[in-house]
């Protein structure tokens, strides 16, 4: 589990009306900011079973502030503050 708080908060500019909708970065619509996210679980893109297509990126994360839960796929690129894969 990771907290964010970074001081990037996401309150600056327009959020969609819920996350996820084309992939967004996570962030809290209720609270409307990253700040207080707790990330429960990260699968970085894959490639799909006996398939040349690549599996989207998706986290699930919950806020700390307000209780709002939220699963959705992120940018490729994206992964949760701090995380790294077990060797």
């Amino acid at each position: 589990m990771t907290t964010l708080d970074h001081g990037r908060s996401l309150r600056l500019g327009d959020f969609p009306s819920t996350p996820g909708e084309k992939g967004e970065s996570p962030f809290c619509p209720t609270c409307r900011t990253d700040d207080y996210l707790i990330f429960e679980e990260f699968v970085p893109a894959r490639q799909a079973d006996h398939s040349t297509d690549l599996l989207p990126a998706s986290t699930s994360y919950s806020c700390s502030e307000c209780g709002t839960f939220n699963a959705h796929a992120v940018p490729p690129s994206w992964r949760p503050p701090q995380w790294f894969w077990y060797s």
